[in-house]
């Protein structure tokens, strides 16, 4: 049994110390206890700078009470070899990794943990007849239907394909898009005998025309069937050279493109760590998870509304 989780029965007869009848303390408990935990998958076109940013919203989240777990999928350890005439062929690990549990964050007084948990998430069979091995997706389901009876919030951290939903465990898909260079100019060209670039502005429209464009092409025109996306987060490198209420106007012509945007996040650097979550000194700081707080209450209320 996870620390700092106790049975319904324990837990009933506990809140019978305020005058609280037992059978109604337990019928309340029991209830709670069968609510299964929301699974959440964010997507993304590249990965390697957002797990900083992953880190920090769940971190919020442990800091509030909640019992989050990230479960990240261990790296199969395919290698390639070269084989005669030039060719590679993928050799499969001898043995499978086994599951590795961390807890990255633990709240001094109260029940919100921050654990991070790698394992392997499915097994390949023998090869199809079109020469494709067989994918058995059993170890992630079965993890992640545990992770939901003993946790709040389960986020699912593939090992690769960030862009790809994962329609069959996921509750709730978020977009995480990573901005490199906020377009609110358009056509800058150098200003002769300067070293300075001058451009014609952008409506806040024509701005989300463009971030649209560069930055979530990869969820609108795919191939497999839509997704209902339940929300969008920014992240910027660097200071936004706009004001909140031009990002207000952004933020609503998205929506009316059909998105729902939960923020912007911004870092004044790269991340130090790539494809690599904060490690527990960060994390342990309280001045680490503010940059995220505001958004993560947004997203804890799109966990909140919707059916588990």
């Amino acid at each position: 049994m996870p620390k700092n989780q106790t049975t319904a029965a324990q837990a009933a007869r506990q809140d019978t110390n305020d005058g609280t009848k037992y059978t109604t303390a337990l019928r309340a408990r029991q209830a709670a206890a069968s609510k299964r935990a929301p699974v959440l998958r964010f997507l993304a076109q590249q990965s390697g700078h957002l797990y900083e940013l992953v880190g920090g919203i769940t971190a919020a989240w442990a800091r509030t009470g909640l019992r989050v777990l990230l479960l990240e999928e261990a790296d199969d350890a395919w290698r390639y070899n070269v084989a005669a005439r030039g060719r590679r062929r993928r050799l499969e690990p001898v043995t499978a990794p086994e599951p590795v549990t961390t807890v990255l964050w633990e709240q001094p007084a109260g029940a919100g943990t921050l654990v991070h948990q790698t394992c392997l998430w499915e097994l390949r069979g023998p090869g199809s007849d079109r020469g494709l091995p067989q994918r058995d997706r059993t170890p992630v389901r079965e993890a992640a239907a545990a992770a939901r009876q003993a946790h709040d919030v389960v986020v699912l951290l593939p090992h690769r394909g960030w862009a790809y939903p994962d329609r069959e465990l996921a509750t709730t898909s978020v977009v995480l898009a990573e901005v490199d260079e906020f377009p609110h100019t358009d056509c800058r060209v150098a200003v002769p005998g300067t070293d300075e670039e001058r451009g014609a502005p952008l409506t806040p429209e024509q701005c989300a025309a463009v971030l649209r464009e560069r930055y979530l092409s990869f969820i609108f025109g795919f191939p497999l069937p839509p997704i209902t996306l339940d929300g969008l987060i920014w992240l910027a490198h660097g200071e936004l050279p706009v004001d909140g209420a031009y990002l207000g106007r952004v933020d609503r012509d998205m929506e009316r493109a059909g998105l729902r945007p939960l923020g912007w996040a911004t870092s004044a650097r790269l991340p130090l760590r790539y494809r690599q979550l904060p490690s527990p000194e960060q994390l342990s700081g309280a001045d680490f998870v503010l940059p995220y707080r505001e958004i993560a209450a947004r997203l804890r209320q799109v966990l909140g509304s919707l059916p588990a």
